[in-house]
């Protein structure tokens, strides 16, 4: 950690700790006074741990988990100063198994500036959008709609912006990325979850108000399995995802120096499309095809994938038939059909003049073309046996002058800029192999 970053947190970490010490102190006092129950507070508190405990991961650096629920619970039924209470107070019980189910990480095992970052974020987190809800009218108990349409919505934005703004300003100090908009792309990736996550809250809420607090154990059950069948299919997901990387690793050692190739195209492709604000659906889809991209290579003879000279012409119509050999593989799954159109169209050209069928333009989707400004970036700025591999700056070069002929020109106008700016990297992998002239560098051989 960056001295900077290390004593943004310790900072964070400071004001987080008072506000929580604070908050509960001001908690009990309104608690003794006002006669509160032990057992509902003891439930509460075990709500907020258990939730807190199941996160989903969606990858290794972005999990998703339950606390959301029990917050806004115990906002709409016991107040802000209990919710920063509780998530406060239970955050050393906080016990979360590893992605790989293998372990577990919990206080004793993990950093303690991390332990006190993330504790500090959630409280302030809380703290500020509980505010924001006692501001706009919500009182602890009172679920009448719609009067607590607007507490709730409150909540719910504020609670976003302030985990955004924490968030990003430790990775703008970190991993100097830009402020804007990654801002506004983490708020837009946490609404649906937040939105998904409120009604159930409420739901649970109302259960709690309308009975009793051992309601909510009662309707966690369906919810843990609900959660359960949800970890199943993201299971599924990754089981594809490891096995698209083992055919793409399997298709690239026929081929030894374009080891790595199609996780560094996926990299790059992903970055670009990033920057040029597309969805992170359509983020994922561009990174997936990139996985793919090469496929149809299984069928391109071993002796011509394997050549330590330049191809021949007549080879080279052997190479050119891999994006069609590749979509022939993929129509065999429905799964993968949205990304058959990035896999054929990857070596066309913005003027008409690429490969296998000379469609240019608007003819061809934009994911396309960020896939085959990627590619060819990977081709440029990687070595082969028979020529040494280009420098990023000559790598820009070469896509703004192409820019309009081979690429879309906003395409290659957005990675020209992230080149500039050393923002379009990798470092999954090491870098090994691919291209260097002029031409058969823009091509994208790899």
């Amino acid at each position: 950690m960056k001295p900077l970053t290390r004593f943004y947190a310790l900072c964070l970490i400071t004001l987080g700790f008072l506000c929580g010490v604070t908050c509960s102190i001001l908690f009990f006092q309104q608690w003794q006074l006002y006669g509160g129950s032990i057992s509902r507070f003891v439930v509460l508190s075990l709500l907020c741990v258990v939730c807190r405990c199941l996160p989903l991961y969606i990858s290794e650096d972005c999990s998703i988990d339950m606390s959301f629920i029990s917050t806004l619970t115990i906002v709409l039924t016991e107040g802000p100063l209990a919710a920063v209470t509780i998530c406060f107070l239970t955050s050393p019980f906080v016990v979360i198994p590893t992605e790989d189910g293998k372990g577990y990480t919990h206080l004793f095992n993990t950093d303690i500036i991390k332990t006190g970052f993330n504790t500090a974020n959630l409280t302030l987190t809380v703290a500020s959008a509980g505010l924001a809800f006692a501001l706009t009218g919500g009182t602890a108990g009172n679920l009448q709609l719609p009067q607590v349409l607007l507490p709730m919505l409150s909540f719910i934005v504020v609670s976003m912006a302030v985990n955004s703004l924490i968030m990003i300003l430790l990775f703008v100090l970190e991993q100097q990325i830009p402020f804007y908009p990654t801002i506004f792309r983490m708020f837009l990736q946490l609404l649906p979850s937040m939105l998904c996550a409120a009604p159930i809250g409420f739901f649970l809420a109302l259960l709690m108000m309308g009975t009793n607090v051992y309601m909510a154990v009662l309707f966690m059950l369906p919810l843990l399995l609900a959660r359960y069948s949800f970890r199943l299919f993201l299971d599924g997901q990754k089981q594809q995802i490891a096995m698209v990387k083992t055919l793409a690793a399997a298709i690239e050692a026929k081929d030894p120096y374009t080891e790595g190739h199609s996780q560094r195209v996926s990299d790059y492709a992903g970055q670009i499309a990033q920057e040029m604000g597309l969805s992170p659906r359509r983020i994922e889809q561009i990174q997936l095809a990139a996985l793919f991209h090469d496929v149809g290579k299984i069928g391109v003879p071993d002796a011509i994938l394997q050549k330590p000279s330049r191809l021949t012409p007549v080879e080279w119509q052997s190479m050119r038939s891999h994006p069609v050999i590749g979509i022939q593989i993929l129509q065999h799954t429905s799964y993968y059909e949205y990304i058959r159109e990035m896999v054929l169209h990857h070596h066309e050209y913005y003027n008409g003049q690429g490969y296998p069928d000379g469609t240019k333009g608007d003819e061809i989707p934009l994911e396309a073309y960020i896939l085959s400004a990627a590619d060819a970036y990977d081709a440029i700025t990687s070595d082969r046996p028979y020529r040494k591999g280009l420098e990023p700056e000559q790598a820009r070069q070469i896509l703004l002058k192409e820019a309009g002929a081979q690429f879309h020109p906003d395409v290659a106008n957005t990675a020209a800029a992230m080149i500039a700016e050393g923002r379009l990297t990798v470092t999954t992998l090491p870098k090994v192999a691919i291209a260097a002239t002029e031409k058969t560098a823009a091509e994208g051989e790899g």
